[in-house]
């Protein structure tokens, strides 16, 4: 198992570095590059975000609806 999640953790290292490395082509430094993982990263955060908010909802509508099927 520890040698599993070290894997996945190198894995994860090594993507974050190539996409930055791809950010910091793209942009001409790694201040461009660290701007764009910030914009990136907060956009995946606020779906995920979202997301979440709309599966909490649908899941106690969901609830409310049972309580008259018992």
């Amino acid at each position: 198992m520890g040698r599993f999640l070290s894997g996945l953790i190198v894995l994860i290292a090594a993507i974050f570095l190539i996409i930055l490395l791809y950010f910091r082509i793209a942009e001409g430094s790694f201040e461009g590059a660290g701007e764009r993982m910030d914009a990136l990263l907060g956009a995946a955060a606020d779906e995920t975000s979202e997301a979440a908010s709309d599966i909490a909802r649908g899941t106690e509508e969901a609830l409310d609806g049972d309580d008259n099927d018992y």
